[in-house]
């Protein structure tokens, strides 16, 4: 298998690529128009609408990130179509370890909510996380008020926490839902449809691989 970090990832509907400065008119249409909405449950949404060179040079530091295996944010597409954006961050928990650890971040535009791609782009994420990066535990974070994410993560398996954690450099609390790598449900990552590939379009994982072994092997 060759070595990630894994800039795009594939799934049946879905093209996550690495964010890019070239995103930046799309990215910055869509959150100006719903910024309102997305403050509801995002923290950094309340600091919109961001200047556009501002937004040009977040995204540069995405790259930058990216590249330095810092922190990966991709964008989501449906056939083209930017629909949102979806991210391994630092872990909401001050005293994680910063590589076992990752918190799962992600929106969408409100006419690509309740067609579960979101479902679809976490269960990427999942397995960019926990078979490309060997990442040991993942967590999303979500507002008291956001049911519907915490019922995303449910589904996931992720087990719901609630503690005091760092959102947009303010201490809030929310419910962690925590996912660990042993603990992730093996038909997850056996019927979710994902392939990575690396900076040059290599193939670096394939869930069908998964698939095509029995289940008594694992």
């Amino acid at each position: 298998m060759l070595q990630g970090p894994a800039y795009r990832l594939c799934t049946t509907r879905l093209q996550l690529e690495c964010a890019a400065p070239t995103d930046a008119s799309e990215m910055h249409a869509v959150v100006c128009a719903e910024r309102v909405r997305l403050a509801e449950h995002l923290p950094w949404a309340r600091e919109e609408p961001l200047a556009f060179d501002v937004r040009l040079q977040l995204l540069r530091t995405m790259r930058a990130r990216f590249d330095q295996s810092l922190e990966y944010v991709w964008t989501m597409r449906e056939g083209g179509r930017f629909v949102g954006m979806v991210g391994l961050h630092a872990s909401l928990r001050a005293a994680a370890p910063s590589l076992e650890a990752r918190s799962l971040g992600y929106w969408l535009r409100a006419d690509a909510c309740g067609r579960g791609l979101a479902t679809e782009a976490v269960c990427a994420v999942i397995a960019a996380a926990f078979e490309v990066e060997d990442v040991q535990q993942l967590e999303i974070g979500t507002a008291a008020t956001n049911t519907r994410s915490a019922r995303l993560a449910a589904r996931l398996g992720f087990v719901r926490e609630v503690c005091q954690v760092s959102l947009a450099d303010e201490q809030a609390e929310c419910e962690l839902h925590a996912l660990h790598k042993r603990a992730a449900p093996t038909e997850l990552r056996r019927t979710t449809a994902v392939a990575a590939f690396d900076v040059l379009g290599r193939k670096i994982f394939d869930s069908a691989l998964l698939r095509r072994t029995p289940l008594s092997a694992h």
